[in-house]
């Protein structure tokens, strides 16, 4: 009995292990059939979106915590991935004074957070050093482990006599001396060994001379943008060096193994590396003896002699190497190419290392390996070989992904079957809180038709504030404002949805091939084409695939979750389908081993009648400020910006229209089609107590078929905009806190927390509604048109028979 007894546990153990695992981000196997299932119902959490979670300074507690991690597993995230970035306002000043970097409060929340999302059955992510970029900490040294640059100093001399000179010290911090050479039009000597404590004492022959003090520095670059308290103590580590990348790792990575142990491997199970910004490195201590190891060459002299022809291959600016480098001498021109080979290499070994110590601590390392400041002193592509998921980004109004649009090719090479990007990342220029759902439809098509297929969304800040202030916290750059205080947070679990199905689809099989805007992929039992339409207007056109002998094709629609037969034609080598898209649709094109049951059949519709909806609209306002909903009736549908009443044209929320209407329609050989026209927000709609769908993008329509009966009909239609008016709503009255203009990027926002917000008193000025430390609007402002403006039409589609 015991020994079956143990069995029972370890099988038990087995199970729950490989089902944890079945969750982890491309981990899963599937059939065909498990693939249907998912995509018209709901994919499993291992191909859900993730979220940048921004730990801001100081302010985290275990009820943001909790609030933040419950919100995101309710609307369909399953990884938060953790970053410690800047308050950005008075640090001093902050209920949680204690929660700094690395604190003892600090390492407490960490582990009650791995708890919460072990509860929730979720994954976190950490990046490994404070900031986004790129790696470092306090635990580097400048002087011993920072990154390097070369320099030097020069002074002219003639000859023909005994110098004994104090050669000038090279500009930078920490210096060290390497050589001394003196040069002139053709000849470069070595003259270090006559070098001593900063004196040349040197028999110089006849001429003159230049002499080269040759050494090197630290940069002092700082990781960035850190918490105030590590803002000038956390350095980033040298990229060249072994030992300074293995102290980062070890200090990164030891205290974690040894206080969370029990959630590495099932929850805590990635490390991040964001893009490069850490600007250049030119040198490490051993960089002479490495680059004469792997080229049979002193680089010094190389260096000096450049330097004597006019070609300054060290750039000042970035503390790297030259970029550019077509007018330089041929010989320079070598030399800089074996210089940046010798440097690509240093810089990929301790990467790989890096890598390695992350992957034997239990984590997988996922990496954005390319430059977003400058270019990155290292080969872009072969650095896409040794993260497990390699990552790239892609921003709101973004065109392309960074890379290049390599990262899937690259994914197929080294026969990785993810590709992570960090998306819809925003400039504070450009991300105000009036972002809408709809805005992220087309960069996220884009990213898809590049092979992208799993997203992590820039960006969530950790919001500790108590409910009753909203937005609340909130990351006032570079991104897109997610986060369970957004005004459409709840409804935007079928945005997600939309992303989790696309990304089930792209993780099958292996990258084939893409051209504009289509790509393709393979696996056993299926081809998978994804296209989109990119264009200005609505398209009706055959789409031309490759013929797949015996298999046909079907339409896979991620947005409705609907599988369809496709209608299509065979001639010659190629199929063609015919496909009518919408205006940023996209849709996949699935060639099937066996066609999908329960897919639906071929039926060609033509409008028969339109019936508009009208009649008086009974409106519900519920202002996600938390104040009373409120009751109006429309006779007719408007845009709530242009309304009387300050309450609805300065209204940020959620809007509930609803009214009854008799409908005389049959669906016999025939398809109900609802369509509400004008839609500013996001619309959710319900007819007879039966939720029909969420609509998030135009033309706003969906199939009322087997919702709308013969008689009267009740229909509600929920509408959502975003925060932008309620926030030019408030700036028409005093703001009852300090605030300043921020000079590195000319935001208004609070100079520090209020006292009424620490001390939970009573808002001076009760009018203003929201809170937020960020302010992108001023009482001129233009609104956001908003709401349902309609008209709201019914239309019965008759079946046409071929």
């Amino acid at each position: 009995m015991k020994i079956k007894f143990l069995l029972i546990i370890n099988c038990m153990f087995f199970v729950a292990a490989f089902l944890q695992a079945q969750q982890q981000i491309g981990s899963r196997a599937e059939t065909l059939e498990s693939l249907a299932a998912q995509f018209i119902g709901q994919p499993a959490d291992a191909y859900k979106p993730g979220v940048f979670w921004h730990w801001l300074g100081t302010m985290y507690n275990r009820e943001g915590i909790t609030k933040d991690l419950e919100a995101m597993k309710a609307v369909g995230l399953n990884s938060a991935f953790i970053f410690n970035a800047p308050l950005w306002l008075d640090h001093q000043k902050t209920p949680y004074p204690q929660n700094t970097y690395r604190s003892d409060a600090y390492w407490d929340a960490l582990e009650f957070a791995f708890a919460e999302a072990q509860r929730l059955k979720m994954e976190i992510g950490l990046h490994n050093c404070p900031g986004w970029s790129t790696t470092g900490g306090p635990w580097i040294n400048p002087d011993t482990d920072g990154m390097k640059a070369a320099t030097f100093s020069t002074i002219k001399v003639s000859g023909g006599k005994k110098i004994n000179l104090e050669l000038p010290l090279p500009k930078g911090d920490f210096y060290k001396d390497v050589a001394v050479f003196a040069t002139n039009s053709d000849k470069t000597t070595d003259v270090t060994k006559y070098f001593s404590n900063g004196l040349l004492s040197w028999e110089a022959p006849q001429g003159e001379w230049t002499i080269y003090r040759f050494g090197y520095f630290s940069t002092m670059q700082n990781t960035h943008p850190t918490p105030e308290e590590v803002q000038k103590t956390s350095f980033e580590t040298d990229k060249m060096s072994v030992e300074a990348t293995v102290k980062h790792w070890n200090n990164m990575l030891n205290p974690l193994t040894e206080r969370f142990k029990q959630y590495i491997g099932n929850t805590f199970n990635y490390i991040w590396i964001d893009s490069y910004e850490a600007w250049g490195q030119s040198w490490t201590p051993d960089f002479r003896e490495k680059f004469i190891e792997i080229k049979g060459y002193d680089p010094v002299p190389q260096i000096v002699m450049a330097y004597q022809r006019g070609d300054s291959i060290l750039d000042d600016g970035t503390k790297g190497l030259k970029i550019d480098a077509k007018n330089f001498h041929p010989e320079s021109q070598a030399f800089l190419a074996d210089y940046k080979d010798v440097a690509n290499r240093l810089f990929q070994d301790c990467w790989r290392l890096g890598a390695e110590m992350v992957r034997k601590a239990g984590f997988k390392l996922v990496w954005e390996p390319y430059g977003s400041i400058i270019d990155a002193p290292f080969d872009m592509k072969e650095a896409e070989s040794i993260p497990d998921i390699p990552t790239t980004e892609f921003w709101l109004h973004s065109r392309e992904p960074s890379g290049e649009g390599d990262f899937a090719p690259a994914a197929a090479r080294y026969n990785k079957r993810v590709v992570a990007a960090e998306a819809f990342t925003g400039m504070e220029s450009t991300s105000w809180f009036n972002e809408t759902p709809a805005m992220l439809k087309r960069p996220a098509d884009m990213a898809f038709s590049y092979g992208v297929n799993m997203f992590v969304l820039h960006s969530w800040a950790l919001n500790p504030l108590p409910d009753k202030y909203r937005p609340g916290w909130a990351f006032a750059h570079y991104g897109t404002h997610f986060g369970r205080s957004q005004t459409w947070h709840e409804a935007s679990k079928a945005v997600f949805n939309y992303f989790s199905r696309c990304q089930m689809i792209l993780q099958q099989g292996t990258f084939v091939d893409r051209t504009e805007n289509v790509l393709h992929r393979s696996t056993p039992d299926a081809e998978i084409f994804f296209i989109r339409n990119a264009g200005k207007t609505a398209v009706d056109k055959d789409f031309e695939f490759p013929t797949v002998n015996g298999r046909t094709p079907e339409i896979w629609n991620a947005y409705l979750g609907k599988i369809s037969q496709a209608d299509f034609r065979n001639a010659g080598n190629s199929t063609f389908v015919k496909i009518h898209l919408e205006k940023d649709e996209s849709v996949f094109v699935i060639f099937p081993s066996k066609p999908t049951a329960g897919a639906e059949k071929i039926q060609a519709l033509q409008t028969e009648k339109s019936v508009e909806i009208t009649g008086n609209w009974k409106v519900t306002f519920i202002p996600k400020t938390g104040e009373k909903p409120f009751n109006t009736t429309f006779k007719t549908l408007t845009d709530w910006s242009k309304n009387a009443d300050p309450k609805i044209k300065y209204f940020s929320g959620t809007a509930v229209y609803e009214t009854a209407f008799n409908s005389q329609f049959s669906i016999f050989n025939s398809q109900l089609f609802l369509y509400l026209g004008d839609v500013r927000g996001l619309a959710e709609v319900e007819i007879n107590g039966q939720k029909v769908a969420t609509l998030w993008v135009a033309p706003f329509k969906a199939d009322i078929s087997k919702y709308l009966k013969k008689g009267n009909n009740v229909i509600k239609i929920s509408v959502t905009n975003t925060w932008q008016n309620a926030m030019i709503g408030d700036e028409q009255y005093p703001r009852d806190f300090e605030w300043a203009i921020r000079d590195w990027n000319g935001l208004p926002a609070m100079i520090a927390l209020p006292d009424w917000v620490l001390n939970d008193k009573q808002r001076p000025e009760p009018r203003r509604k929201t809170f937020i430390p960020w302010f992108y609007y001023d009482k001129d402002s233009p609104l956001e048109p908003s709401g349902l403006m309609g008209p709201v039409l019914i239309n019965r589609c008759l079946t046409v028979q071929n």
